[in-house]
């Protein structure tokens, strides 16, 4: 009988270990899903980011803050910092993140863009790294890297 006791006792901490597995936090997965020209103004046009962060958790997160940097036809566009916290329920949740390119920087592009053959589309590469505060885990980083075509045919402009 006294060796049941020690067998119960381990059989109860399986049980319980594997409980609190299933509670534990899992990083969120991110994914770019739309770029979009809002607006023009004196300072630039105004663009914006549209990610999809994909919570697995039951509960809600925070993220912190979103560092980037853009390229266009392999030269540098736009870096920074996006600092302002938003709160990621559990699921899907869609965030923005809104850049404004300098009247410079587009002069730049406009001169890239025409200096392209007529067949070829100018390309862009946008790496961010998006920093949660997860609950357990503490601060986790989420970087993404994405290559894409710009259709110019396509460019979407709501003024």
């Amino acid at each position: 009988m006294r060796r049941a006791v020690p067998s119960l006792a381990f059989v109860l901490f399986c049980f319980t270990a594997c409980a609190a597995y299933q509670n534990l936090v899992h990083p969120p997965r991110v994914t770019l899903t739309d770029v979009q020209l809002t607006g023009a103004s004196l300072a630039g046009a105004d663009l914006v980011f549209r990610f999809q962060v994909d919570n697995p958790n039951r509960r809600g997160m925070v993220l912190d803050g979103i560092g980037y940097k853009l390229r266009l036809n392999g030269q540098p566009m736009l870096e920074g910092r996006h600092d302002q916290p938003i709160d990621i329920a559990a699921g899907l949740s869609t965030v923005e993140l809104p850049m404004t390119v300098g009247y410079a920087d587009l002069l730049r592009i406009l001169r890239t863009i025409r200096g392209l053959a007529a067949s070829s589309k100018p390309t862009y590469d946008l790496d961010a790294d998006f920093r949660f505060a997860v609950p357990v885990l503490g601060s986790v980083s989420v970087p993404l890297s994405r290559r894409g075509v710009i259709p110019l045919d396509k460019v979407r402009l709501e003024l």
